[in-house]
């Protein structure tokens, strides 16, 4: 019973302990409850504490920097003055953004904390800040340059001066210039820049640059196939254009022989008197009068030796011309004058049918019925005795004027017209070949020099193509993608010592070309001979009767122009460059082209000896001029000729000379009676010198020069002026305005060569007729080499036109006018002149009269008043002077007015 007691007091005792230990665990969990709870509220409430505090920190620090700010503009008084000489004399000139730099700084550090990115773009942030303020104080002071490093003496500079880098980027300077020099502190500037760079704005820099030199290849690979796109497509236009013109042509061929054989079937009818030979109109009978056909058959020789141009037939006898001028309707004519019995026994010959009445009728109804037509039967219907011409059999002879009869009747015919026969080929010299067998190789080699030249400067070229001229080659280059021309044309030194060239051009680039020129002078020159041009097909067909030969291209070819396109041409260049020459090529030229009676000449040669051993061709106005003052008449009589062409051209109703010797052609066709006897010719004017003109007649010379080029074109008027010396006192800037056309020979300096051409290249020319051509609608000036012809060519070719025109004279008329400029010496810009035969000039009493009311005597107040050149406004002067009507010369003073204007009106009178 004890034992089962005390088992269950112990139970009491373990029931009683479990209790209290369970009430101590509750309490114990209650209390740790309570604690946790007061620690995530102080969690949640310590963040908002914490972004409360940043944001007022960063308005404080936001108000901190814009007060430092204005700090360093002084209004702030005196205590932001003492702060901003401190924050110049720390920062330097980054002071005026230093507060705003550091406010972004804490800002930005302030929202990225613990971010180690953020961390490294804020170093890198305030090293790029440094730098700017080292570059600040290199600019402002070299450290380089300082003896000893001196803290006061930065801060004091920076402070004073608001200058520099301030202390920190000072010493910082200076100790990179004492162990790295100016040029390792500069590229080590430059390093630390572009590294802080990438890791603020976290932007790869050779990423970049390789991206964008990716996006310039795309785009130049996408340029290269859309320009062989367009290649193509031009390739493919040319083609079809080529096959459509082929396909005409067979047509062509097809209706002619298809016109042949109706001829062959069809029956003539009849020939009227007034059959036109014209080639053009005779397709016209042809086209409408299918079923009334009229047989002309031309002897085959005659068609290759009678060949119609411009209104006139050329007769070549072996290797002589003979020009016969003649209307349309000369051959109608000249059966008009012939006799009765001719032109009975010319019917009886070749007609001997007459055609009927109906047939007649109907050929009338279908001929043209132009003015030709019209006035030749009016011709026929007065004259007594004639007869229509009867019918040819089918297949009968040629018709009237085709016979060689009737071209005789021609040169019987033509009173008083000479023939002009041209000088053979064979009074000039052949070319000489000049190839060398190893040409070709020689110019790949250099094409491959040119390659490798550039190459080693890091200029990548491609040599394209080489033309071979007769002194220099060209050869073309084209630059890779990216190469600027620039850089080609600024090696020209290194090509030259490369190529052991004397001299080399570079025309960057060929004008219609998408590439580089490179022109190297060839090692053998090679000679153009005049009798190469003269015998080119260029020439023979060119149809202007002043056709200028010019010489050979760059490529080889003839370049053949004409004078009165130009229509005016400067050519000038150093002494022995192949001025002369090139004078004596256009005048052989003319001989060779036209006619005396379309073209003359008249030649100012103040030299002497290059132009008169002319004297006596029949191209000739008047002779060759020596005498300066007889040349500045010359010029004088080629504005009054001028002057007087348009008031001709007024009269008729024309504009230029075509259209007055069309006009002159048509009148005297219709023979009208006030038609003019003969037309007007071309004249051309050269002066072989113009230095020595302008240094004998500047004022006369320049001013007829001048008008000449501005208005004479259209009246058939040319001038050629030729100097040795471009400078700005001869060829003045009036007198190049108005020649649009330039011809550059070698020159000493490119001053020179930009008076001619107002660009340089002439002084690389070689001299020896190397020319720039520049005529009017050049884009660029192209190099010719220009044609030689001796001196024996030209007396061979002279004596030839002297010995068949020993009648023909120059004109009287013409030289005397020039004979009374000459004497008077006149201006050529007043209207008329000074009375000869009277004591004083015309416009003596009216400057008299003007100076006496200006009080006031000088030349060049008469000049501009009267618009006298001053030759003549200083003769005027002489006699006022003489009267007493004006003082003697003072110097540079006016001269004083002696007389009043009663005294001078009595002087007058008396």
């Amino acid at each position: 019973m004890a034992g089962q007691g005390n088992r269950q007091s112990t139970a009491k005792r373990k029931t009683t302990n479990t209790a209290g230990r369970n009430n101590t665990r509750t309490s114990s969990g209650h209390t740790q409850t309570g604690r946790s709870s007061s620690t995530s509220r102080q969690k949640q409430t310590q963040p908002m504490d914490l972004a409360i505090r940043n944001e007022i920190l960063l308005i404080v620090l936001a108000a901190l920097a814009v007060i430092l700010f204005l700090c360093n503009f002084g209004v702030v008084g005196k205590a932001g003055n003492a702060v901003s000489d401190v924050m110049f004399g720390v920062f330097g000139l980054t002071a005026y953004i230093a507060p705003v730099i550091i406010f972004l700084m804490i800002a930005f550090g302030m929202s990225n904390i613990g971010s180690r990115i953020a961390n490294r773009k804020l170093v890198a942030g305030a090293g790029l800040f440094l730098l700017i303020s080292m570059i600040c104080e290199f600019f402002s002071a070299n450290p380089a340059l300082a003896e000893s490093y001196q803290f006061q003496e930065i801060y004091t500079r920076c402070s004073e001066h608001h200058n520099g880098g301030g202390i920190l980027a000072g010493s910082l300077a200076y100790l990179s210039c004492k162990f790295l020099g100016m040029v390792g502190t500069v590229l080590a500037i430059l390093v630390l820049a572009i590294i802080c760079l990438v890791v603020v704005t976290e932007k790869s820099f050779i990423g970049g640059v390789a991206r964008q030199g990716r996006r310039v290849y795309e785009r130049s690979m996408e340029d290269a196939a859309y320009r062989k796109e367009r290649a193509r497509e031009r390739r493919e236009a040319q083609e079809e254009k080529r096959a459509r013109v082929e396909e005409r042509r067979k047509m062509r061929e097809e209706e002619k022989e298809n016109e042949k054989l109706l001829r062959m079937d069809k029956k003539v009818s009849g020939v009227m008197i007034d059959t036109a030979l014209d080639k053009d109109r005779e397709k016209q009978i042809f086209e409408k009068t299918r079923d009334d056909i009229h047989e002309i058959t031309l002897n085959p020789m005659e068609e290759d030796t009678y060949q119609e141009e411009d209104d006139r037939t050329a007769v070549r006898e072996s290797s002589s011309y003979h020009y016969i001028e003649h209307e349309s309707d000369a051959l109608d004519e000249i059966h008009i004058q012939d006799s009765q019995e001719e032109m009975a026994l010319s019917y009886s010959q070749q007609l001997p049918a007459k055609p009927s009445v109906e047939e007649e009728s109907r050929y009338e109804a279908h001929r043209p019925q132009d003015s030709y037509t019209r006035q030749m039967g009016n011709s026929m219907a007065q004259l007594p005795g004639r007869e229509r011409p009867a019918a040819v059999k089918a297949g009968s002879g040629t018709a009237v004027g085709s016979s060689p009869a009737a071209r005789q009747q021609i040169h019987r015919k033509e009173e008083g017209k000479k023939v002009y026969k041209f000088p053979p080929y064979d009074l000039l010299d052949k070319g000489k070949s000049n190839k060398n067998s190893n040409s070709e190789r020689e110019l790949k080699e250099t094409a491959m020099r040119l390659e490798q030249t550039l190459g080693n400067f890091g200029v990548k070229v491609t040599v394209t193509n080489y033309s071979q001229g007769p002194s220099v080659t060209r050869y073309e280059l084209q630059p890779e993608q990216g190469v600027k021309v620039s850089r080609i044309v600024g090696l020209a030194d290194d090509i030259k010592l490369n190529l052991a060239a004397t001299d080399i051009r570079i025309e960057a680039p060929i004008p219609g070309k998408a590439a580089v020129g490179i022109e190297v002078p060839n090692k053998e020159n090679m000679a153009v001979a005049f009798r190469d041009l003269v015998e080119s097909k260029e020439f023979k067909q060119f149809p202007s009767n002043l056709a200028f030969a010019v010489g050979k291209d760059i490529g080889g070819q003839t370049v053949v122009t004409d004078i009165a396109k130009m229509p005016h041409m400067l050519i000038a260049g150093a002494t022995g460059s192949g001025k002369s020459v090139c004078i004596n090529t256009i005048i052989m030229g003319i001989l060779y082209k036209a006619d005396p009676e379309d073209v003359k000449l008249i030649m100012i040669d103040p030299k002497v000896v290059e132009l008169s051993v002319y004297n006596g061709i029949p191209h000739l106005l008047i002779p060759v001029v020596t005498d300066p003052k007889k040349a500045a008449a010359a010029l004088h009589w080629g504005v009054a000729e001028m002057t007087e062409r348009y008031k001709k051209f007024a009269d008729y109703n024309v504009r230029d000379l075509k259209g007055y010797n069309k006009k002159v052609e048509s009148m005297q066709a219709a023979g009208d009676p006030q038609a003019p006897e003969k037309k007007l010719p071309q004249i051309l004017i050269i002066v072989d010198e113009l230095a020595d003109l302008m240094m004998v007649s500047p004022g006369e010379v320049e001013e007829s020069i001048c008008r000449l080029a501005q208005l004479a074109r259209a009246c058939g008027i040319h001038l050629i002026i030729a100097t040795q010396r471009p400078s700005v006192d001869v060829i003045t800037g009036l007198i190049k305005a108005n020649m649009p056309s330039r011809v550059a020979f070698a020159v000493s300096s490119g001053v020179d060569s930009r008076t001619i051409l107002d660009m340089v290249g002439a002084e690389k020319l070689l001299g020896k007729g190397d020319m720039l051509f520049y005529p009017q609608g050049y884009p660029k000036p192209a190099r010719v080499q220009g044609a030689f012809v001796s001196d024996k060519e030209v007396s061979r070719v002279v004596e030839f036109l002297k010995d068949q025109m020993q009648d023909d004279g120059y004109s009287e008329v013409i030289e005397e006018q020039i004979e009374n400029i000459s004497s008077e010496s006149a201006s050529p810009g007043m209207a008329g002149g000074g009375e000869g035969g009277s004591e004083y000039d015309e416009y003596f009493a009216e400057a008299g009269r003007f100076i006496i009311e200006k009080d006031k005597a000088s030349i060049g107040m008469l000049q501009r008043m009267f618009k006298i050149g001053f030759n003549r406004a200083a003769r005027i002067m002489d006699q006022l002077c003489d009267a007493g009507v004006v003082g003697e010369e003072e110097g540079t003073k006016p001269r004083k007015v002696l007389m009043s204007a009663e005294e001078f009106e009595q002087f007058i009178g008396n």
